[in-house]
């Protein structure tokens, strides 16, 4: 079996076979093109939403660095520490054993 054409019919079905070619070359990526452009959106909505995210977090942890140093401020004027406290103390002792001694020396005087 021979297929014969006239030259016209040749370059019709030529054009035809190309066409489709390209007509579907051009589908699929026009598809594959609008698939990019809806994940890049996505992405690109996701990203927005963490740096608005990343800011809301970075204004809570300024706000715990001041409230710490805030803490840190007071901590001195509202409380003594051990070490400060058992010196402290150590000088009242000191004080009061003095005072018994001078008493008592007084009293055997008498």
């Amino acid at each position: 079996m021979i297929l014969e054409l006239e030259t016209y019919q040749a370059i019709g079905l030529a054009v035809t076979i190309g066409g489709s070619i390209w007509g579907a070359g051009k589908a699929f990526f026009t598809r594959f093109e609008t698939a990019l452009r809806e994940r890049d959106d996505g992405l690109k909505d996701e990203l927005s939403k963490l740096s608005r995210q990343v800011g809301v977090q970075t204004g809570e942890v300024r706000q715990l660095e001041k409230d710490l140093l805030q803490l840190k401020a007071e901590l001195p004027a509202k409380y003594v520490h051990k070490s400060d406290f058992n010196r402290t103390f150590t000088v009242v002792e000191a004080k009061l054993d003095r005072l018994y001694g001078i008493i008592s020396q007084n009293n055997n005087k008498d």
